[in-house]
């Protein structure tokens, strides 16, 4: 069975930043957390929400305290004003999350409305995005939601009138719903406010259904774009299942050679499309272990693990030191063993990663810890042969790396070094840092030189970088399931800006070194590797955060470019 995954499955950035907004209030013990309504229709992203001791409540007047967010669909103007009032008051903090999409429509119909234009909007009766939009419109409106009620709306509202749209509303209605009310309209004034998001996935789950042998769309029941996206599938002819979640499947309809396409609405989290497309998956004719094991799972550890040895080989080239491609080996080794090893430690079982990511690793577990094992006791090995100070040192960073999520029981308390704020991108970047860099520097007595630790600190400030990018990148679902990141710790803006000026600080002491030396090269390699990861970052996720890339380079590519520094 080939899998073929919409490119705009999963949460629109509207509902990314309502998600931000409630996981942000949710750690920063401010109270009771609430939401004026269900922040999204979705409700297993809700039912983990309220794990997080994020509660609903159905108008200004239950909440008591803390807390409350407006919802992405926005409410009524009469409730935001009673939620301001009692802001004002003290008795309550209020955070407006209503997608900024939706916002603007708001907006359109206050501006009309003032002017004495009737409002239609096209959309579905009693969603909470048209309900709110009604709220606006003081010289009345009406909510339309299919062509046969736009063929029936009374002459006299079509004297003077403002159309708008539910920001999910299918494109075609509204073309076909627009020019039936323009021939028997006086004055209308059209506002298109379909978001973009909104387009792009209609279009693309039309142009996947045409392609495919079979659909299915992943998102809430409730969901009024993700019914669309159903809707314009079965419009090919094709067969349309309709889930929330992969138990839902109906999997004895699959042959297992069919070629299936999977659409997901804008409030359905990644890790729910994930888990359908694994079952899919492996229900078809599902690659063998070794195939499977080959792909991106095995990859990742491997390209990080060359790449740490690359940028190890380039950096001791700029340090002055002499080329021992042991120490090389040791940092191949020891990532290779740590990546593969430390999934398998977690005290919260591999369910934690999500269900997809659990088969996989139960799938694989066999093979990866023995791979993990084996690249151990050749790290140790070689660390041996380098000496027993620099074996007693890559065994002591193995032990803190593999006991890192562990309970460790001493004078009958329970710690764990994970329970330590942060401590997952700091000690990630200090044991690699030490493993291949400051070993060899102080094995060749090069390590207290001005030299050795600029070089030092930029190595370290691009794997801190990469670990920052990528817990950035997995902040909600980390928030969600209690992990205590960088991002988290401190919030998104500041891990960006401590990011930015540690990278922007080691470039400025090794270029330093590069002008002082007349070594243009070195200069034009470190400005482009320290350039790198806030390129990649604002390009896949900042900018086109919305949509799964087709190809995504990650941040190892700086780390080669730093080996280059070796030629």
């Amino acid at each position: 069975m080939r899998v073929f995954v919409a490119r705009t499955a999963g949460f629109c950035w509207g509902v990314r930043r309502a998600m931000d907004a409630v996981l942000d209030a949710s750690v920063s013990k401010r109270g009771d957390v609430q939401t004026l309504g269900p922040l999204i229709h979705n409700p297993q992203a809700l039912s983990l929400l309220n794990q997080r001791g994020v509660n609903i409540v159905e108008t200004p007047e239950e909440a008591h305290g803390g807390t409350v967010i407006v919802r992405a669909h926005g409410i009524p103007i009469q409730e935001m004003r009673k939620l301001k009032v009692r802001q004002a008051s003290g008795e309550i903090l209020v955070i407006n999350a209503t997608c900024p999409e939706v916002a603007k429509v708001h907006s359109r119909i206050k501006k009309w409305s003032a002017k004495g234009y009737f409002t239609l909007i096209l959309g579905s009766h009693g969603h909470a995005e048209s309900i709110a939009h009604r709220s606006f419109a003081e010289a009345g409106s009406a909510i339309v939601s299919n062509l046969d009620e736009a063929i029936s709306v009374p002459a006299e509202h079509l004297k003077k009138v403002l159309v708008v749209a539910q920001t999910t509303f299918t494109t075609k209605d509204f073309n076909l719903i627009v020019d039936e009310l323009k021939s028997r309209s006086i004055d209308m004034i059209v506002e298109n406010t379909i978001c973009e998001d909104t387009r792009r996935r209609q279009e693309e789950a039309e142009r996947i259904s045409a392609a495919v042998d079979c659909v299915v769309v992943v998102g809430g029941k409730n969901s009024s774009n993700t019914k669309h996206l159903t809707f314009l599938a079965q419009k090919n002819n094709k067969p349309v299942q309709f889930v929330e979640m992969a138990s839902e499947l109906n999997l004895d309809s699959f042959q297992g050679n069919e070629f299936v396409g999977v659409l997901a609405g804008a409030s359905t989290p990644t890790w729910l499309v994930d888990d359908v497309v694994d079952v899919l998956r492996q229900h078809g004719s599902r690659p063998g272990r070794l195939k499977e094991l080959l792909e991106e799972p095995l990859v990742s550890p491997v390209l990080l693990s060359s790449g740490m040895s690359v940028m190890a080989l380039g950096i001791h080239s700029w340090m002055g030191l002499t080329r021992d491609w042991t120490s090389i080996f040791v940092i191949f080794a020891y990532s290779m063993s740590m990546y593969l090893a430390t999934p398998f430690l977690d005290p919260f079982g591999l369910g934690s990663k999500g269900p997809a990511r659990a088969r996989y690793l139960e799938r694989q577990k066999t093979v990866m810890i023995s791979l993990a094992v084996l690249a151990l006791l050749t790290a140790l090995s070689l660390g041996i042969h380098q000496g027993k100070g620099y074996a007693l040192a890559v065994a002591c960073a193995s032990a803190l790396g593999l006991s890192y999520k562990l309970p460790i029981k001493f004078l009958n308390r329970k710690f764990s070094i994970r329970a330590i704020p942060g401590s997952k991108d700091v000690f990630g970047t200090l044991a690699m840092a030490i493993i291949g860099l400051v070993l060899p520097a102080w094995q060749q007595d090069h390590f207290w030189v001005w030299d050795s630790l600029s070089a030092l600190l930029f190595a370290g400030a691009l794997v801190f970088s990469r670990s920052i990018i990528l817990n950035l990148a997995h902040m909600q679902k980390d928030q969600i399931l209690g992990r205590e990141t960088l991002p988290i710790l401190i919030g998104r803006s500041r891990s960006q800006f401590l990011m930015y000026a540690l990278l922007a600080l080691a470039w400025c002491f090794n270029a330093a070194i590069a002008i002082k030396t007349m070594n243009t090269r070195a200069f034009a390699m470190l400005t482009l590797c320290a350039i790198y990861p806030i390129v990649y970052q604002w390009i896949y996720h900042i900018r086109f955060s919305a949509e799964r890339p087709r190809f995504d380079p990650g941040v190892e590519p700086a780390f080669f470019l730093v080996g280059l520094l070796a030629l």
